[in-house]
């Protein structure tokens, strides 16, 4: 499968009840407000909250999005192919900006604070480091055991600094979850999503490891894969 097919597939049998989306929409008022989605993919989050929001900008420096989002045109919602970086440039401030399942940058902090104003909410989601979905690599026994450790560090030095810049509003631990419709569908997505994600191309042995993590997560014909992940909302000081 190619990039983009791969991307939409995973993404298709996340969070089916839309905790995240709704997270948000419960907590901040959308209504006329502007938002900037940093790192928007296919739009996962960015899409449903169009309903809310006067304006969404989804940003995304790679450039293989492009095309999705011509084709699922929104009126709300424009695409920009850029980094933040680049677009932080521009003197354009948003009420809300959203990061979700970052990869943390601290250069990124800076940026941050260019593109909002004194009344701008900072939204924040990222996963726990303990959660079914988020530790498969490490049951299946394919990688060694420090594999995640630099950016499992990494991210908490970044949620430390945080604080020293943003007063913290909220922080919610959500409770969402994969969900597949059989066997063959979360076999296929998961060893797709470890070329995706971490480029790991199974061999025959971690293949079988695969099958029998999945077997010890069916919930009578579904497959399912608890994840937990963190809703911050901020503030500048």
């Amino acid at each position: 499968m190619k990039f983009l097919e791969m991307f939409i597939e995973d993404c298709k049998y996340y969070d089916g009840k839309n905790t995240e989306v709704k997270t948000i929409a419960q907590n901040i008022n959308l209504k006329n407000k502007t938002l900037l989605d940093i790192g928007t993919g296919v739009g996962r989050l960015a899409f449903p909250l169009a309903k809310h929001a006067k304006e969404i900008i989804a940003l995304d420096k790679d450039k293989r999005f492009k095309e999705y989002f011509r084709k699922h045109n929104n009126k709300k919602i424009k695409f920009a192919n850029q980094s933040i970086k680049e677009f932080s440039k521009k003197p354009k401030k948003f009420d809300v900006i959203l990061i979700a399942w970052p990869t943390f940058d601290f250069k990124i902090i800076n940026h941050l604070k260019r593109l909002m104003h004194a009344n701008s909410f900072l939204i924040l989601i990222t996963c726990d480091n303990n959660s079914d979905y988020e530790t498969i690599v490490n049951k299946m026994g394919i990688v060694e055991k420090n594999y995640f450790d630099k950016d499992i560090k990494n991210k908490g030095k970044f949620l430390k600094r945080l604080p020293k810049i943003f007063k913290l509003i909220k922080k919610i631990k959500l409770k969402t979850f994969y969900m597949y419709p059989d066997k063959t569908t979360a076999f296929r997505i998961i060893k797709n999503g470890l070329r995706l994600w971490f480029d790991i191309n199974l061999n025959k042995k971690s293949e079988e490891r695969l099958v029998k993590l999945i077997d010890k997560h069916k919930k009578r014909d579904k497959v399912i894969f608890k994840e937990e992940v963190y809703f911050y909302m901020m503030k500048l000081k």
